[in-house]
């Protein structure tokens, strides 16, 4: 876990906090139950209205199986680069489509990790980006989204070009960022970090509305507006500078096909969502202790500084010695796989080398957990297999698929 650098940039200044006069609202519970901590310890399974909840307990006294899993497939083994791979989802047939967004392209892998097509590339015509924002799994291939342009390219499992059409949220202040489609055409969204900055030192949160949208010529409905990611502001000189907070709290969006799993890490209390709205599934947990002790903190903040060098700006010294929270988040981030399996990343530990991701299956029991390492970021998962992106000292980019 490592600060984000500051934007030290000349931009201007948000006088307040966004939407300050909105109440946020978390899909992930009813208004009636807001209030109420899981604290059972044996994982418990309901079914309501429609609505899975599955009741994890505290994680702490959770017994999962160990899972070993197995490397099948490495794009370094296969000597494919990757420049900024964003994301990544699995395709029928054993594929792996990968967004390769330094590159403005998506890599189609086959089975065994070969490259076996490059989709798209820079540029403002059919099938070309600008940029790729998001990428989505559909019945047929996938989507990309273009944020710069506006545009979703669709396109086959195979990689061909099938058509493209403009979407917008019309923000000038954050991307938008689709995560899943129906069959009848309504898509799931919400924003991009904001590209706003604070005229006053303080710590504060983004918020991101939860969209529909039920016409792509029309206004999103906002379903919910949610807390995202945890920032410090500070103000030198005239220039805001902008940090990510130590230890701090982050929305959780992440899609599949025609639906999508949202949440917040302040709280293990996660919803899965269909590309209307609906909510289909909901996934709670207790975390357990979670204060940051004196000597993490300490840790954290001695290699914050060694990584800054000889007289760091001011600034940055501040956000590092006395911007910070006392707790860890809940957990780290979530996953959604087919038939609404859910893998949850939990929290690693300042100097934790792994990190336990559970795996609740589609009937809401617990498959079992595997370790990674904790800088591993999970791109994809499905019933068998899952994508996981790795970076050595050099930051050169790996992919390896694992089956489990």
């Amino acid at each position: 876990m490592t600060n984000g650098r500051a934007s030290a940039l000349a931009l201007p200044t948000h006088a307040g906090p966004l939407c300050a006069a909105l109440v946020l609202l978390t899909p992930a519970c009813d208004p009636g139950d807001a209030g109420r901590e899981a604290t059972q310890t044996v994982l418990e399974v309901t079914d309501s209205g429609g609505v899975r909840t599955v009741l994890l307990g505290n994680l702490e006294e959770l017994s999962a199986t160990r899972i070993t899993p197995e490397l099948v497939a490495s794009t370094r083994d296969q000597g494919i680069e990757l420049f900024n791979a964003t994301m990544a989802l699995f395709l029928d047939g054993g594929g792996l489509a990968v967004a390769n967004a330094g590159a403005m392209e998506v890599l189609l892998l086959a089975g065994d990790g070969s490259l076996a097509r490059r989709v798209g590339r820079q540029g403002e015509g059919p099938g070309e980006f600008m940029e790729v924002t998001s990428l989505v799994r559909t019945p047929a291939g996938f989507l990309v989204y273009d944020a710069r342009l506006g545009r979703i390219n669709e396109f086959t499992g195979e990689g061909d070009f099938v058509t493209s059409r403009t979407l917008s949220s019309e923000s000038r202040v954050a991307d938008l960022k689709p995560l899943a489609q129906s069959t009848s055409g309504e898509m799931l969204a919400i924003l991009g970090a904001l590209r706003l900055f604070s005229s006053r030192n303080e710590v504060r949160r983004d918020i991101t509305p939860l969209l529909v949208f039920r016409d792509h010529e029309a206004a999103p409905d906002t379903l919910a507006l949610l807390p995202a990611r945890e920032w410090s502001y500070s103000v030198s000189d005239g220039i805001s500078f902008r940090n990510e907070m130590a230890f701090g709290r982050d929305a959780v969006a992440f899609g599949l096909e025609d639906r999508a799993i949202i949440g917040d890490t302040d709280s293990l209390d996660l919803s899965v969502h269909l590309a209307d709205g609906r909510v289909t599934r909901r996934i709670r947990g207790n975390a357990g202790e979670r204060t940051v002790s004196a000597d993490e903190l300490r840790a954290w903040k001695d290699a914050e500084l060694a990584e800054l060098g000889p007289d760091p700006p001011e600034p940055f010294v501040r956000a590092i010695e006395e911007i910070h929270t006392e707790t860890y988040p809940a957990f780290s981030t979530a996953l959604l796989g087919p038939d609404e399996m859910v893998w949850i990343g939990l929290q690693s530990r300042w100097g934790d080398e792994e990190r336990m991701w559970l795996i609740v299956d589609p009937d809401g029991q617990l498959r079992g957990s595997i370790q990674l390492p904790a800088e591993a970021r999970v791109l994809a998962v499905d019933a068998r297999r899952f994508a996981v992106q790795r970076r050595d000292d050099l930051d050169v980019e790996d992919i390896r698929v694992y089956t489990y």
